[in-house]
């Protein structure tokens, strides 16, 4: 066989490559995009429970040089700091569910008791929920949102 003939390969092969390429191409790009958003979803979720956790570290102890324990807003303004250096649309005081789809709600209860044996021990939760939507193919999976939460319990430092 001539070098010519096994170049021109056989007639019934042509377009194969076109077609292989069709078929892996969309499921290429689907498992791109879907380990994309596995990424995102994850990393928001770890933001709202950091910004969670600095909201409950400020709540449960009192203010420099005073008793006085912060107050929600202080403890908001905590959270929206951490959430707007991530890059989150800042939050507002909402203890209702589930959270409006413009803006994450937080949710401040400094009055969860927990009892241990004998001992009762006040803690301070903080919450953070934002309804999460699928970004990376818009309009292909619009619907598809999940309410995601970050939470934190930690004991209140003052005695009451």
């Amino acid at each position: 066989m001539s070098i010519e003939a096994r170049r021109r390969g056989n007639i019934s092969e042509r377009g194969t490559a076109g077609v292989e390429a069709a078929i892996i191409l969309p499921m290429f790009f689907m498992l791109l995009f879907g380990v994309f958003e596995a990424g995102r979803f994850m990393n928001t979720r770890q933001v709202l429970t950091d910004a969670a956790r600095e909201g409950a570290r400020l709540a449960v102890a009192p203010l420099a040089r005073t008793d006085t324990p912060p107050s929600d807003t202080d403890i908001l303004a905590q959270v929206n700091g951490f959430l707007l250096s991530a890059g989150i649309t800042a939050a507002t005081l909402d203890c209702s569910s589930p959270p409006p789809a413009s803006h994450p709600v937080v949710c401040v209860d400094k009055n969860v008791q927990v009892v241990t044996g004998l001992i009762t021990t006040t803690y301070t939760r903080v919450r953070v929920d934002e309804l999460y939507q699928v970004l990376t193919v818009p309009g292909f999976f619009s619907m598809l949102q999940i309410t995601l939460r970050g939470e934190a319990l930690m004991r209140n430092e003052t005695s009451e």
